[in-house]
């Protein structure tokens, strides 16, 4: 087998959510490292300032720390992390030449795989073996590609010019991961950002194996934001007169939020996906949560959405005599693949045999904090991609049964080596 296949493995097995991905951190250190990368880690590679609202606080770093150890990291790797996790790793010919960044997302969503016969993961003995953690949306496979590509360019240090960095992500299923590393400075001096992602879509289709499209234009911005009715509690049958039921508002906020219109200008989404309230079947909900997001395919359309949605918190509200409070989480920006990164990569997958279908433009369908790289590095005239990598799934992405062919792993290497011998062949 492959052994980036193995490493894609062993990450499956051992996922980690965002901000908690201690062990997978000191892995791809430890990889890295043992191939003659010098890295940074941790609070080297994400800024504390921005990730304030996400911070673990020391207990549960200290947790992290000791699962990473108990299931097979380094101590003194795991030590040097802190807790904190993400890796960057930057080739450097020691010659003039063009800066590149590789972006290789590596946090987990919360779900359970199911244990069952017929499913690989299981058969095979590679299954999530941390409660409520599955790699649901591929980035095992993004992080084995990025450690493939590293491993290639050592042999290129005399083709090459100019650096390449290998920037190993913590946190983009929630927030502030892409977002700590360009306010860290990483994407200052870089003129090329290539970022790749499994399972995407082309002319409205899945990408199927053997595929790719080279880049994405259809970005949505995201914001999340929680909020909190509070009413007050009352028996139902006793003195329901006095209560105040914040599920009733929390359930008026979700019917009526799905039913924004879409805007003219583009894309608009809007979606609650927690509600969580109440303490007892005879009791009147004093209190309920949900979470929700809204997105759109440009800014206008962001305003437009996050407007009508307070507009309908405020009307759920006062209809039901309670109040709210929220927080958000911040934004995900939107952005466009730029034309002429997309046709690098074209040529370059034109080149790899397992691609029989290279599509110039697919569809992201959604959000991806990438986008704020991309965005830095197009602020100072460069350019970005955002590209599909085709792939057999058994299930859609965020599914717990989600996994994938992973021929497409050293595919997807060659693919990315042949674009940096355009880009930085000497």
């Amino acid at each position: 087998m492959n052994k980036f296949i193995q490493y894609r493995r062993e990450f499956h097995h051992f996922p980690e959510q965002g901000w908690d991905e201690v062990r997978t951190t000191s892995r791809i250190y430890e990889i890295l490292t043992d191939m003659g990368y010098d890295c940074l880690m941790g609070l080297q590679v994400c800024d504390e300032d921005t990730i304030d609202d996400m911070m673990r606080t020391p207990e549960q770093r200290q947790a992290n720390m000791e699962r990473a150890i108990a299931q097979g990291a380094k101590a003194d790797i795991v030590e040097m992390t802190h807790g904190f996790p993400g890796v960057i790793a930057v080739f450097d010919t020691g010659k003039p030449g063009p800066v590149t960044a590789f972006r290789f997302d590596i946090d987990c969503l919360p779900g359970n795989e199911p244990h069952k016969e017929g499913f690989r993961p299981f058969d095979e003995g590679y299954i999530s073996c941390n409660e409520g953690c599955v790699h649901a949306c591929g980035h095992d496979a993004h992080t084995a590609m990025g450690l493939g590509i590293a491993e290639a360019l050592l042999a290129k240090k005399d083709e090459f010019s100019g650096k390449v960095k290998l920037i190993f992500q913590p946190s983009e299923e929630v927030y502030h991961g892409a977002e700590s590393i360009v306010a860290k400075g990483h994407l200052d001096d870089v003129d090329n950002m290539i970022i790749m992602h499994v399972a995407l879509s082309a002319e409205g289709k899945p990408l199927t194996s053997h595929t790719i499209c080279c880049g994405c234009k259809d970005f949505l911005s995201d914001r999340q934001i929680d909020v909190t009715f509070h009413g007050r509690g009352a028996h139902p049958c006793g003195a329901a007169q006095e209560g105040r039921d914040a599920m009733l508002a929390a359930c008026s906020a979700v019917l009526n939020l799905r039913t924004i219109a879409n805007h003219e200008l583009g894309l608009t989404r809007v979606n609650v996906g927690v509600i969580r309230g109440g303490t007892v079947v005879n009791t009147i909900p004093d209190e309920c949560f949900i979470s929700l997001e809204c997105r759109g395919e440009c800014p206008e359309i962001s305003e437009y959405v996050e407007r009508r949605v307070f507009e309908i918190l405020d009307g759920a509200a006062a209809m039901h005599g309670c109040t709210y409070d929220y927080y958000k989480w911040g934004l995900y920006p939107a952005s466009k693949s730029d034309d002429a990164m997309m046709e690098i990569i074209q040529r370059a997958a034109l080149k790899v045999p397992w691609f029989e279908k290279v599509y110039f433009e697919g569809s992201i369908g959604g959000s991806d904090d990438a986008a704020a790289m991309m965005n830095a590095v197009k602020e100072h005239g460069g350019i970005a991609t955002y590209l599909g990598i085709g792939t057999d799934t058994t299930q859609p992405v965020h599914n717990d049964e989600f996994d994938l062919d992973e021929e497409c792993i050293p595919a997807a290497i060659d693919m990315c080596m042949l674009a940096l011998e355009e880009i930085h062949g000497a």
